[in-house]
């Protein structure tokens, strides 16, 4: 109960005193419209085209699998039909993502900050570090790809182990197997990706917020005395390591299974060098559709960083943390490397 309330008290009251920095930081980055956030435009436009082509693709795949399956109602919470199930579930996506994001994840970045230290505290001091600013949009868009795995993957394994709950998945005559596969798989994987999302937001945001805000594990002092390389690494760093694994591991094997075992073996579809290609493509390009409905919380981030890692900065002082500073590296000076300088000076000499 003491955890519980040392949460909820402390961000309630970071809330309180923040919230109004946190508006007008706000309204100070989406005003200036200077060279940095010129970094958003391929993000946007890489996110309304793999949302669009969403939108497009389900309904296309929806109306080939409602010609066989017309009553088919894939997701049991939502009352309609194949059609309008995906189209429900993709318009109040990123609303809900929305609402996630800006109510939990300071809260959850809090608690994962907590369970890090409990874990890692007889070996690690957890502080916070001075770190660059800098983030183009090649890295917001690289920051999406490990959760859009993680969803990808976690998908593949609720559809499989939760069909009922949250899936329905119908039983496919065997004549028509062919057909209804080609479109259903896709449908499928799209369908529970997106509801995987929510969770996948829901972890790797307070990850985003803790390496933004520099909050760092480093290996305590008198540990390097014994043979231990010093290590220092950022615990949302950590964090994503961790789970993100889970997501690139399972994420070939979940797509394997999906567009090639089950349809080439199971539903017996003729290999073909035009199937593979499909199944390839699904396997490659479903990604990118995901990483649409991430990229535009990454944008949000952005945006209000200033106030978040303030927010998370002051929450990690709570808990202990202080203000450290990285040492630089330098080269040890060997034998060679003096013997080069007395080399040149005797070649001198030699010539005068």
């Amino acid at each position: 109960m003491e955890f519980i309330q040392l949460v909820l008290t402390s961000t309630s009251l970071l809330w309180e005193e923040d919230l109004p920095i946190a508006l007008e930081d706000l309204k100070m980055r989406i005003g200036d419209m200077s060279d940095n956030n010129s970094r958003f435009i391929v993000p946007i436009l890489f996110s309304v085209a793999g949302i669009v082509a969403t939108f497009w693709i389900s309904g296309n795949l929806s109306g080939a699998v409602a010609d066989y399956l017309p009553t088919y109602d894939p997701v049991p919470a939502v009352d309609g039909t194949i059609g309008f199930d995906f189209y429900f579930v993709l318009m109040i996506l990123l609303p809900i993502l929305l609402v996630e994001f800006v109510i939990f994840t300071v809260p959850f970045a809090l608690i994962m900050l907590m369970i890090a230290r409990v874990f890692r505290v007889a070996t690690y001091n957890i502080d916070i570090m001075e770190i660059g600013q800098g983030f183009d949009w090649l890295r917001i868009i690289k920051r999406s790809v490990v959760p859009a795995l993680f969803a990808l993957s976690l998908g593949e394994v609720v559809i499989s182990l939760l069909q009922g709950l949250i899936f329905r998945v119908p039983q496919i005559p065997h004549v028509t197997a062919h057909a209804i596969i080609r479109s259903l798989h896709p449908l499928l994987t799209i369908l529970g990706a997106l509801i995987a999302l929510i969770v996948s937001i829901a972890i790797f945001a307070p990850t985003w917020l803790m390496n933004d805000s520099g909050i760092v594990a480093h290996v305590k002092p008198k540990y390097l005395e014994m043979r231990r390389c010093p290590e220092t690494e950022g615990v949302g760093r950590w964090y994503s390591n961790l789970i993100g694994g889970f997501g690139i591991l399972a994420f070939p094997i979940t797509m394997f299974n999906r567009y090639f075992f089950q349809k080439f073996v199971v539903y017996e579809v003729p290999l073909s060098v035009s199937e593979f290609f499909v199944s390839l493509g699904w396997t490659i390009g479903l990604p990118f559709a995901v990483m649409a409905f991430i990229i535009p919380i990454i944008m949000i981030n952005e945006l209000i960083i200033g106030w978040s890692s303030t927010t998370m900065r002051k929450l990690a002082r709570k808990l202990g943390a202080t203000d450290v500073q990285l040492e630089q590296v330098g080269k040890v000076k060997t034998s060679a490397d003096q013997e080069s300088p007395d080399r040149s000076t005797y070649s001198e000499s030699t010539e005068q």
